[in-house]
C-alpha cells in the first residue's frame, strides 16, 4: 500500500467513526490536500502559462495564496521558493489583469479579480506574521497591491439598483475590506456601495438570491459578508447585515445533510469546495455565538463544521483526488460546468478552508448530540423542503430548474453511507454541466411526470405534497423512510439505481418487489407493495450514471426505503 493510500485510509477511518473533531490543524490539512492535488508538473505548467499569457482567472491567485499560507504556518516549506516566484508573478500581473485579459474572445468577462485580491492580501499578511520572508520582499508585494483602484481591477461594476444579483460584487467588497483591514489600500466607498446594494437580494430566511437561486451562492455569498464583518466593517449597513446573518443562522444548520453535504440546487454543486464553504461559514457563526454567550448554538455550529470537514475527507480518501464528487478523470470535466475546471475549483477547496482556519475558535466544544429533527421550507425562490430526521436527510425540489435539477425527491441520504448511494442530486434535462449520457427528461425520486409540487404540510419527520390529481406523503419511521402516493389510475414512481461512478459499478439486484443497490459496503433497498420494473433507461447526474427502475401500481403505491451497512462487504471494499 502506498503512503498516499495509507494516509487517506487512516483519515477516512477516523472521519467515519468520528475519532477527531475538526480544528484549525484540520483546515491546514485540507489546504495541503488541495495543493497536493496539483502535481509538480501541473504547477510548473500553470506558472509558465501565467508568465506567458498573464492572469486570466482567479485560480492562480488562490493556488499562490494557499501555498504561501501553508509555508507561513509550517507546512510545505520546500515550496517556499515556488511561492515567491508565484507571488512575484501575481504582484506583477494582478494589478493589470483586467485591462490585459478582461474579456475573452467571445466577449465574456474572465478574470474575476474580485475572487483573487483578498486571497493575495491574506497570503501577504500570513507571510509577514511568519517572519519567514525578507521584509523587502513582502513590502514589494504590498507596494504592488496598495495602489490598485477598485473600479479598474474588478470585472463587474453594476449600478446600484441593477435588476440582477451579482455575488461578484460582494466578493469584490470582501477583497476591498481585506485591503483596508490589512493596510494594502482599499476603497471604503466601494465596500459600502455593494454591501448595501446587495442586501436587497436576501429573502425572509436570510438566504441570498443570486440569479436562479443556487444553493451554493447563498452559502458562499453569506460567507463573504461574514468575512467583511470579521474584518471590521462598521458602515451604515452593518446593523441590517447583522440581523440578516442572525435570521439565516439556524437554517444554515438545518440545510446540512446528515452526510455533511451542502444542499443541492442550481450551479456549482457537488464539488469538494462546497463543504469547506459551509465549514467556514459555520465556524464564523460558532465564534460569533460563543462571544454572545450562546454556548449551545455555538457548539452545534462547530459540530456542523466538523460534519462538513468529515465529508470532504471522505472524498479525499481516494487517489487521485478529484475536485468533483465522482470517479471520472478530473480533466474529463464530467459533472462540471464549463467554468468548473480542475485548476480553478480544486484549489478553491483550500481557499475556503483557510477562512475556516481564520474563524475557528477551538475553545468552543463540538456538540456530540444528534441534531434535533427538523423540516425546513425555504422561500419560494429556492422552492425546497429539507427534512433531517435522526440518521436521514430528504431534500425535495418543488419546481426543478431546467439544466440543473428536477422536481421531486432529489436527495435521500443516510448518516455514514456514501452520499450518492440512493441519491445526492437529481437528473437535469438540457444539462448545464457535462455528462456522458443525454437525459430524456428531468428526473428525481417520486411520481413521474410531475412538474411542480405544492406543500400541504411539512413537520418534523413528515412532509405531504400535492400535485394535479395526486398526493405524496413521505415520512421517516424508525430506521427507514416510508412513502405513499395516491392518485387515480396508474402510478409510476421513479427509483434511479446507482450504476457507475466513473470507476466502479455498484451491484444492482431486483426481484420485482425489492430493488437493492450495494456500493462501498452499504446497501440501499427499496421495497414496494406494487411491482418493480427496469425501464432500461440510463440517466446521468454529477455523481455518475443511474439505471431507472419504476415502482408501479394503480391508485395507491407504497415505497419503503432502508440503507444499511454491510460490514462483511465493507471489509472487502477498497
Amino acid at each position: 500500500m502506498t503512503v498516499c493510500k495509507k494516509a487517506v485510509l487512516l483519515a477516512s477511518v477516523c472521519a467515519s467513526i468520528g475519532l477527531f473533531a475538526a480544528g484549525r490543524a484540520d483546515y491546514l490539512d485540507l489546504m495541503e490536500s488541495a495543493v497536493n492535488a496539483y502535481t509538480p508538473e501541473r504547477r510548473v505548467a500553470y506558472i509558465e502559462r501565467i508568465e506567458r499569457d498573464g492572469i486570466t482567472e482567479h485560480g492562480f491567485a488562490r493556488l499562490t495564496a494557499n501555498i504561501g499560507i501553508l509555508v507561513a504556518n509550517g507546512r510545505r516549506d520546500e515550496l517556499r521558493g515556488e511561492f515567491v516566484r508565484m507571488m512575484d508573478l501575481c504582484a506583477r500581473e494582478q494589478p493589470i489583469a483586467e485591462k490585459r485579459n478582461g474579456a475573452t474572445r467571445d466577449g465574456h468577462l474572465a478574470v474575476g479579480s474580485e475572487f483573487a485580491v483578498k486571497e493575495l492580501v491574506f497570503a501577504i499578511d500570513e507571510a509577514e506574521k511568519s517572519g519567514l520572508f525578507p521584509k523587502e520582499k513582502t513590502d514589494a508585494w504590498r507596494s504592488a497591491l496598495t495602489p490598485m483602484l477598485a473600479h479598474e481591477i474588478y470585472s463587474k461594476k453594476p449600478e446600484v439598483g441593477d435588476g440582477k444579483a451579482h455575488n461578484w460584487t460582494v466578493f469584490g467588497s470582501a477583497s476591498e475590506q481585506a485591503r483596508l483591514a490589512c493596510g494594502m489600500g482599499g476603497d471604503p466607498a466601494w465596500v459600502e456601495k455593494y454591501v448595501a446594494d446587495q442586501l436587497r437580494f436576501f429573502d425572509a430566511n436570510g438566504m441570498f438570491r443570486d440569479p436562479g437561486c443556487p444553493m451554493m451562492y447563498d452559502f458562499v455569498t453569506r460567507l463573504q459578508y461574514a468575512v467583511i464583518l470579521s474584518l471590521g466593517y462598521a458602515g451604515p449597513s452593518r446593523e441590517r447585515l447583522e440581523k440578516i446573518m442572525d435570521v439565516s443562522a439556524e437554517p444554515t444548520i438545518q440545510m446540512q445533510s446528515v452526510t455533511g453535504e451542502m444542499p443541492f440546487g442550481g450551479r456549482s454543486i457537488q464539488f469538494l469546495h462546497n463543504e469547506t464553504v459551509s465549514a467556514a461559514l459555520c465556524e464564523w457563526y460558532a465564534a460569533r455565538e460563543a462571544k454572545r454567550g450562546n454556548a449551545e448554538l455555538a457548539s452545534r455550529f462547530r459540530a456542523a463544521a466538523d460534519r462538513a470537514v468529515k465529508s470532504v475527507k471522505r472524498n479525499l480518501a481516494d487517489c487521485p483526488v478529484r475536485h468533483v464528487k465522482n470517479r471520472y478523470p478530473s480533466d474529463s470535466l464530467y459533472g462540471c460546468e464549463e467554468y468548473a475546471y480542475f485548476d480553478k475549483y480544486m484549489i478553491t477547496m483550500g481557499s475556503w478552508a483557510y477562512l475556516a482556519f481564520r474563524f475557528a475558535d477551538e475553545s468552543v466544544p463540538v456538540s456530540t448530540a444528534v441534531e434535533p429533527d427538523s423540516t425546513f421550507v425555504t422561500g419560494p425562490g429556492f422552492h425546497r423542503v429539507m427534512m433531517n430526521a435522526g440518521d436521514w436527510t430528504l431534500e425535495f425540489d418543488l419546481d426543478g430548474q431546467i439544466g440543473y435539477d428536477a422536481t421531486g425527491l432529489g436527495r435521500i441520504q443516510k448518516r455514514g453511507a456514501p452520499a450518492p448511494l440512493a441519491l445526492a442530486v437529481p437528473f437535469p434535462v438540457e444539462s448545464k454541466y457535462r455528462l456522458d449520457v443525454t437525459n430524456a427528461c428531468p428526473l428525481a425520486i417520486g411520481p413521474r411526470g410531475v412538474a411542480r409540487l405544492a406543500v400541504e404540510s411539512a413537520v418534523p419527520r413528515e412532509s405531504v405534497f400535492r400535485y394535479p390529481g395526486g398526493v405524496w406523503r413521505a415520512k421517516v419511521v424508525d430506521d427507514a423512510v416510508d412513502m405513499v402516493v395516491e392518485q387515480s389510475g396508474e402510478i409510476a414512481f421513479a427509483l434511479p439505481a446507482f450504476a457507475f461512478d466513473g470507476e466502479t459499478h455498484p451491484r444492482i439486484d431486483c426481484d420485482g418487489k425489492t430493488l437493492a443497490v450495494s456500493y462501498r459496503g452499504w446497501t440501499c433497498r427499496y421495497g414496494t407493495d406494487g411491482t418493480l420494473a427496469d425501464t432500461g433507461e440510463i440517466f446521468g447526474n454529477r455523481n455518475g450514471r443511474y439505471r431507472l427502475f419504476e415502482a408501479r401500481a394503480k391508485d395507491r403505491l407504497r415505497v419503503h426505503v432502508t440503507i444499511k451497512e454491510d460490514r462483511k462487504q465493507r471489509r472487502t471494499t477498497p
